[in-house]
């Protein structure tokens, strides 16, 4: 075969093959493809066998919510209308039509003025309660209205029977010693007697500067009176309290009781507060460059939440009463709320440093000051305290002293036997901190701290 004659017939084979359709899929196949997922789904569900008896004894059974019943009824809302109405009527057609039920004591009596638009029952009860003075209780099925008498019910008050006494003094001497002086006195009378006296002088140091705070508390005593002072005692009113029992019982008007429901409400509130002050004793050994003291500028302006008030109080004035002009002032130092410390009036022997920090992180107080020098974090004391109750942390211990010695000679038939008495006296060394915290609703906590700091050799 000619070449030219292989190369055209080449052509139309390949030609003749590209135009060559699909061949039908034929049934064969389909049938097997329906037979392999009949399979699959058959084992699908053989694979979720029913578990064994005791398997199923031991799984919860399917909770079941019985929805009938549930929940009180919902109050609908209304206008109300009424002029010079009987009070009886007017609350007993209250509920009429509607689910609750109404009891009126039969001493109820007088009449009702009112309009209100878009109310339910319970509030209308309360408009007619505070205006009105009709007292009424709810009870589950509804309502029972009580005559304006004296009622006596019993409060639940959740306090320790304990009484708090604390006092914190500081105290400057001055070295004044007032010295009044001795006197002889002689007198006669010719040649009867002669007497003679003779008074020792008295010595006497003066304080030049003290600072004394007092604080006692017996929650007991000052409730009762001050829910008597509420109440008054006119007209068979009374309060007794059962500090054991955490109890208190008043009789009074229906609307002085929930004016004491309400006071015990709140002051339990507050005296359950509860706060955790942490104090760390810290020593700065200062490098050459700050012997002058630590530079508080170093700190910066105080990011967003925190805060950072330094200054300097007092003067060094003595005066001659024994007390500075600060005396009997009170002025706190509130993070939240900065008051300048040098708007304050003080002057007082010494003088004194005042800083209000609030930097969110002892971490990095600390490491602001160890730029200045070497820093020795001493101890890290944490105690937890109420409002307005007292706590002290210390950090030290305690050594005792010999602080007297008495000798006692008992005379026997041989020879006199002496007996010492030796006092032994504990004097604290170390650092002392008296903290009384006041913490407001928001969290915030104002502070009164006594720091002592003493050294006993």
């Amino acid at each position: 075969m000619p070449k030219t004659s292989w190369l055209v017939y080449s052509a139309v084979t390949l030609l003749l093959a590209a135009c060559q359709t699909t061949t039908p899929r034929g049934s064969a196949t389909l049938s097997r493809i329906d037979a392999t997922l009949k399979d699959e789904a058959a084992r699908s569900t053989a694979a979720a066998v029913t578990p064994p008896s005791a398997v199923s004894a031991a799984l919860m059974p399917p909770l079941k919510v019985d929805m009938t019943g549930s929940g009180a009824p919902v109050e609908q809302r209304f206008d109300i209308t009424v002029t010079h109405a009987q009070a009886r009527e007017f609350f007993m057609s209250l509920v009429e039509g509607t689910p609750f039920n109404m009891v009126v004591h039969p001493e109820v009596s007088g009449e009702i003025s009112l309009t209100l638009k878009n109310v339910t029952i319970s509030e209308v009860m309360e408009a007619v309660r505070d205006v009105y003075g009709y007292e009424y209780q709810r009870t589950t099925s509804g309502y029972q209205v009580m005559p304006i008498r004296m009622q006596s019910r019993v409060f639940q008050v959740n306090y320790l029977d304990v009484k708090r006494t604390s006092k914190s003094e500081t105290r400057v001497n001055s070295g004044q010693v007032s010295d009044v002086g001795g006197s002889n006195d002689i007198s006669g009378s010719s040649g009867t007697s002669n007497s003679g006296g003779n008074d020792n002088g008295t010595v006497t140091t003066l304080p030049s500067s003290q600072i004394s705070t007092e604080s006692e508390g017996n929650y007991w005593s000052e409730l009762k009176a001050q829910l008597t002072t509420l109440i008054g005692a006119e007209g068979g009113r009374s309060v007794v309290v059962s500090p054991r029992a955490g109890l208190v019982v008043v009789r009074a008007l229906p609307s002085e009781l929930r004016e004491i429901e309400a006071f015990l409400g709140a002051s339990e509130v507050n005296l359950q507060r509860q706060v955790v002050l942490e104090a760390k004793i810290i020593e700065v050994s200062l490098s050459d460059g700050f012997q002058s003291g630590i530079n508080w500028a170093a700190l910066g302006e105080p990011e967003e939440g925190e805060t950072a008030v330094f200054g300097q109080i007092g003067g060094g004035t003595i005066f001659k009463n024994g007390v500075s002009d600060i005396a009997g002032n009170t002025g706190s130092i509130d993070p939240g709320d900065l008051t300048p410390i040098d708007a304050l009036k003080v002057s007082a022997f010494g003088g004194g440093f005042i800083a209000a920090l609030d930097l969110n992180d002892f971490k990095a107080f600390i490491e602001l000051l160890k730029t200045q020098g070497d820093v020795q974090v001493l101890s890290s004391p944490r105690v937890s305290t109420v409002n307005n109750q007292p706590a002290v942390i210390k950090v030290g211990s305690d050594e005792f002293f010999v602080t007297d010695v008495s000798t006692d000679t008992t005379a026997t038939t041989i020879s006199p036997v002496t007996n010492s008495n030796v006092t032994l006296t504990p004097f604290f060394s170390g650092i002392a901190l008296d903290v009384t915290p006041q913490i407001d609703a928001h969290g915030g906590v104002i502070l009164h701290i006594h720091p002592t700091v003493s050294e006993v050799k």
